[in-house]
């Protein structure tokens, strides 16, 4: 299976603290909708007649992680 690309997802100004409904094709995410809650969110994706997207948080900064292992 293909990593998603979420890169465009994760550095729009829109999505950041909020939750985001995607559907995806081809390993190419398509956002239906987003919102402040989980259940404003999903209520915007049903109402556009999806009934189970994929519901990601969006972070409102990125961190960072290196590690090392043994």
């Amino acid at each position: 299976m293909k990593a998603i690309d979420m890169t465009n997802i994760y550095s729009n100004k829109n999505y950041k603290g909020n939750w985001v409904a995607m559907i995806h094709y081809n390993s190419h995410p398509q956002v239906i909708a987003y919102a402040k809650t989980l259940k404003e969110t999903l209520e915007k994706a049903e109402k556009k007649g999806y009934k189970h997207p994929v519901v990601t948080q969006i972070p409102r900064k990125l961190t960072y992680f290196v590690g090392f292992g043994n």
